[in-house]
């Protein structure tokens, strides 16, 4: 089984020989940007150089995929925000939102001409062309809370949930479109799997009750308009959400270390695969190789489906730390022995009992 088939038939739940290592976040690196002549923030606008720093990982870590884009700014650039572009190591973010009210927004009739999404989807044709019979190739969407947080300024958006409620859902009517209709675009330009990510609703901000009521539905709409494998990726600590998160229609849920692999196992079952969830500070980026190699184990020992760092890696980390992380899924082995097999199938049954 290659690269490519292992991590696409893990994320749909079906055999695979052994647990791919696949990161749906960020994995480029300074040291990548450097070698690839490829630094930020030149090449978040350059698609040839966004193509070439995407492929790095897979060039210098053996990690069999490629992502882009590289922040979570495309949409909100496109739709009017400011950005700060960031530095070599740190991704554009939004300066200033562009909107107050959602009667006052609308998602313009030629989005994916504006700001720099004819880029993301230029990379992903060279991507393709390239490397598409080896690898994933991971288009990055962001998620429709946290585009509507943008546009109306996260604070300013999040007091409406309480003050508002209906202009939450007002918002949310649009932004998910942006979500959707770009979605498309990447599938349409050869993209393999849809990587979304919304961490504007984390369970650091929402509680379960007010993310099963505003992010949600809409949540199941996107997955459910995406027409090839998909993820969805939330910081944070997350476990209210994931009653809800295992019914969104998903393919994989990407998820930190605040949630353990077991309670997550438990909590969404067999209904999507577990993407994560080691540190990405404290083990990627000041760990050792020996403390990776430790972590990934127990992590796949407990039941994550694909290995990976729990979310966006920091551009500093070592490359040789993101090699132990594929070698330890490369050496781990499936159960196989009657008492391994009889662990994990009390993992699975504890998994089917859990609501």
């Amino acid at each position: 089984m290659n690269a490519k088939k292992r991590i696409l038939s893990a994320l749909n739940g079906g055999r695979v020989d052994r647990i791919p290592a696949w990161l749906p976040v960020v994995p480029v690196t300074v040291s990548m940007m450097e070698i690839s002549r490829a630094p930020w923030p030149g090449s978040h606008s350059d698609a040839e150089q966004m193509a070439r720093l995407a492929a790095m990982p897979c060039e210098l870590a053996g990690l069999p995929t490629a992502t882009v884009p590289f922040c979570l700014s495309l949409e909100a650039e496109a739709l009017g925000c400011q950005l700060d572009w960031g530095t070599i190591n740190r991704t554009p973010s939004v300066k200033k939102p562009c909107a107050t009210k959602p009667d006052r927004f609308d998602v313009p009739g030629n989005l994916l001409e504006r700001g720099r999404i004819m880029t993301a989807l230029e990379a992903i044709v060279i991507l393709q062309e390239n490397l598409g019979d080896k690898i994933v190739i991971n288009a990055k969407v962001t998620g429709p809370f946290t585009i509507a947080g943008h546009v109306f300024g996260v604070g300013n958006f999040l007091s409406w949930i309480k003050t508002n409620p209906e202009f939450v859902h007002e918002a949310m009517s649009r932004t998910i479109d942006v979500t959707k209709e770009l979605a498309r675009a990447f599938l349409a330009h050869g993209a393999d799997v849809v990587s979304v990510s919304d961490p504007t609703s984390s369970g650091d901000l929402l509680s379960g009750k007010y993310y099963e009521e505003f992010v949600f539905p809409y949540h199941k709409d996107v997955a459910a308009s995406i027409k090839a494998p998909t993820t969805l990726h939330i910081c944070g600590y997350t476990k209210e959400l994931l009653p809800h998160i295992r019914h969104t229609g998903f393919d994989g849920f990407s998820f930190e270390e605040k949630v353990d692999v077991l309670t997550a196992k438990k909590l969404l079952g067999d209904d999507i695969s577990l993407i994560g969830n080691i540190s990405p500070v404290a083990t990627m980026l000041q760990g050792t190789p020996e403390k990776i190699t430790a972590e990934a184990l127990q992590c796949m020992r407990n039941g994550i489906d694909l290995l990976s760092s729990g979310c966006t890696l920091s551009p500093l980390t070592p490359v040789e730390n993101i090699r132990a992380l594929v070698r330890a899924a490369e050496e781990y082995q499936l159960p196989d022995g009657p008492e391994e097999r009889l662990l994990e199938f009390g993992r699975g049954l504890a998994a089917g009992r859990a609501s």
